[in-house]
């Protein structure tokens, strides 16, 4: 497997290409928005096309945000009558609305994490992203604390 480092506009249209073809495309996430579930350049994900394009609740796809476009793995937290999807990545607190599925690029099935791979299918995955979405009225207190007794353990250890 190459190390080389792309862009994703670059990569868009063979990824594009491979998903159309039932293929999948795995990539290294970049970025903190999906922390503490994910890392920055650490952890990677398993691409695939969107099963009959239609995304549902925890759905996690990768998308292209607009008008700046760039390329986005957040969860699906609700759809929306009109077909558009609300996203959300686990270390943010503001949702972004009105995603339309011409936007959508593909959707995760897995995830390597620490270097073991976990289905987006797994019981204990569709679990965690229910109990996340229910603290995210708690959000902030729950990243603040968890930062404060990450820096704790630091100390005492």
């Amino acid at each position: 497997m190459s190390d080389k480092k792309m862009q994703m506009s670059d990569m868009h249209p063979l990824i594009t290409e491979k998903l159309t073809t039932g293929g999948e495309v795995i990539f290294t996430i970049t970025g903190n928005s999906m922390a503490p579930l994910l890392h920055h350049r650490r952890d990677q994900v398993c691409l695939t096309a969107a099963p009959g394009g239609i995304l549902k609740k925890y759905d996690f796809p990768l998308f292209i945000r607009e008008p700046e476009g760039k390329y986005i793995t957040h969860r699906v937290v609700s759809v929306n009558r009109d077909g558009t999807y609300n996203m959300l990545g686990d270390n943010q607190w503001h949702i972004e609305r009105g995603i339309r599925p011409d936007q959508i690029i593909g959707i995760v099935k897995g995830f390597w994490r620490g270097g073991r791979y976990i289905s987006c299918d797994s019981p204990l995955y569709r679990l965690y992203c229910r109990v996340w979405w229910l603290l995210y009225p708690a959000r902030y207190v729950v990243l603040r604390g968890r930062g404060a007794l990450s820096r704790l353990r630091r100390a005492f250890h």
